[in-house]
């Protein structure tokens, strides 16, 4: 009769001692999956943009896009009126081709004047050749006079002409150096045409960038003009996102960051699309965040549920998406993210 009374109590004790070890165990592999599998519902998507801006200031005449259109890299996005580029690179041109022709006729003329100086160099030579003639027959007759083999007035000629042939080589030296200091050139001519021909390749660029273009596969959004608005230089005219790179950033805690690594696996999936989970990797752990009540540039704000309590802060992991399809990704789209790393140790 006891042994039958002390089965139940037996078999309930045993079974709540089943049932807590089941759940010990059951917990422990949720903290094991958990703590392998880390995943956050604090994700957004994510995707590089350019503001389209152009380089040169004008009306524009022509908007070929219109919000969320596609776009190829190297298409027509909107067109600056050319024509004021149009006329100054005429007038670029035509400075080129005014220096060109100078430097031509200047060419001509010191070409001439070289063949003056080298004519006059030729006349010094004559000169001295005179001077030397002179001066020696001069030398030769006074020697004679005395033996009277030749009269006074040889001798006064023969000064003369020494004297007359020393003038002229002084002035064919004089002639001379003044031709080659008449001798000009062209270089500053040559480089005026550098700095010409450098305002005219600003003046071809300036009306190359009066076109805008795609510089990459994208979507237009952000469009608020209409032809003739006027574009000023460096000022952004719409938006564009880049379609081949999207991201998930997600904000994992700090406790989490150590089962995270760099090249994990990593699935998302976005609000309202459970249903067709987004694979990808991770690619970069944020090494920062804004902290609270104090300055820092240039660091992600990631704000902190609970003031009063000390919790764990997030940081931003980026995950690399890496077949997302187009048609879901929206820059700013609610998601989750969960990340796998079983392969690390």
């Amino acid at each position: 009769m006891t042994t039958t009374t002390n089965r139940p109590s037996w078999l309930g004790r045993s079974l709540t001692l089943l049932i807590v070890a089941v759940a010990l165990v059951l917990l422990v592999v949720v903290i094991f999956v958990a703590d392998r599998r880390p995943r956050t519902h604090d994700a957004h998507l994510f995707a590089y943009t350019a503001g389209i801006a152009p380089e040169v200031s004008g009306r524009i005449t022509v908007i070929r896009v219109v919000n969320n259109q596609r776009v190829k890299q190297g298409d027509v996005l909107a067109q600056i009126d050319p024509e004021p580029f149009e006329l100054r690179l005429r007038q670029a041109k035509a400075k080129v081709a005014a220096l060109k022709a100078d430097i031509d006729l200047t060419g001509r003329q010191v070409n001439a004047q070289t063949s003056g100086a080298m004519a006059a160099s030729t006349q010094i030579q004559r000169a001295k050749e005179q001077f030397a003639l002179a001066r020696s027959t001069r030398e030769r007759l006074e020697p004679m006079v005395g033996k009277g083999y030749v009269t006074q007035q040889q001798i006064d000629e023969a000064r003369t002409n020494e004297q007359s042939a020393a003038t002229a080589l002084s002035a064919s030296t004089l002639q001379a150096a003044q031709a080659h200091e008449a001798v000009g050139d062209t270089a500053s001519l040559v480089e005026q045409l550098a700095g010409a021909e450098a305002a005219e390749a600003l003046a071809a660029r300036d009306l190359r960038e009066a076109t805008i273009r795609a510089p990459f596969d994208g979507r237009v959004v952000g469009m608020q003009l209409a032809e003739g608005a006027f574009a000023s230089a460096g000022s952004p005219l719409f938006t564009l996102i880049k379609l081949h790179e999207w991201y998930a950033v997600a904000d994992f805690r700090e406790t989490d960051l150590e089962h995270i690594h760099i090249g994990d696996k990593a699935t998302a999936w976005l609000m309202g699309r459970e249903n067709q989970p987004v694979h990808g990797h991770v690619e970069s752990l944020g090494a920062g965040v804004q902290p609270e009540d104090k300055a820092g540039p240039g660091l992600p704000v990631v704000e902190r549920s609970l003031n009063w309590v000390v919790v764990a802060q997030r940081f931003p992991v980026w995950v690399r998406l890496d077949d997302p399809p187009e048609q879901l990704m929206r820059i700013g789209a609610t998601a989750s993210v969960k990340v796998e790393h079983d392969h690390h140790d």
